[in-house]
């Protein structure tokens, strides 16, 4: 069933990054394969062991500032994680008809921010790679305010950088944690997507409407 999205009632929207727009992919394969691996050979361990320890540690920063900065992971496992991803920076790729999407939003009279966990350097090389920073009025990334976008006080401050109303705002994100937070701050109109990785299954959308393709969209 396609997406209803009464655009009469919106005037800002907010685009999440990484699995929304862009295919997780480069993110969950970097995380899951490529660092495992190389973090292995640096420090002469097996490739399943080094796996286990990081799959532990991403664990206990799930959620936190911490789990999507790449300087908090550098300092930890004493290896550059930044130069690390541009080894694989081809893998960065839009999710299907995301593109198209966003230029269709900037035909209309709307205030388009993408908002997203994703640190400022990573920003810059996934927008060096898709042109994607053209299509917003702002980017506002979790490290230039202090939390996560799973925190509440995300919500809060994002206030102090961008002008709007929470009953006419919508937020498209693959997180669901983020659009509950989203939601007990008051924003109205929720969507997610249920394929942020184009080669892992779909999820469950749970509780919220949900987006297969941005070319679902009705404008």
């Amino acid at each position: 069933m396609k997406p209803k999205i009464n655009w009469k009632e919106i005037k800002t929207v907010l685009l999440d990054m990484d699995g929304t727009l862009l295919d997780l992919y480069f993110d969950y394969y970097f995380w899951q394969e490529y660092l495992p691996e190389q973090w292995a050979k640096q420090n002469n361990m097996n490739t399943k062991a080094a796996k286990i320890k990081l799959l532990d540690w991403y664990r206990q920063e799930s959620g936190t500032l911490s789990w999507y900065c790449l300087d908090f992971w550098t300092e930890k496992l004493n290896f550059d994680v930044f130069a690390l991803k541009a080894d694989v920076r081809h893998l960065i790729k839009y999710r299907p008809y995301a593109e198209s999407f966003l230029k269709r939003l900037n035909t209309l009279d709307l205030s388009l921010t993408m908002v997203t966990n994703a640190h400022e350097k990573l920003v810059k090389m996934k927008a060096d790679e898709t042109g994607i920073d053209t299509f917003f009025n702002q980017i506002i990334s979790s490290h230039s305010i202090g939390y996560a976008k799973e925190e509440y006080a995300f919500w809060e401050k994002l206030t102090a950088k961008i002008s709007f109303n929470v009953n006419e705002t919508l937020l498209i994100d693959d997180n669901l944690t983020v659009l509950r937070t989203a939601r007990e701050f008051g924003i109205k109109h929720l969507y997610t997507v249920t394929k942020p990785d184009s080669h892992r299954p779909k999820q469950n959308s749970e509780e919220f409407e949900s987006i297969d393709s941005f070319n679902e969209i009705d404008f």
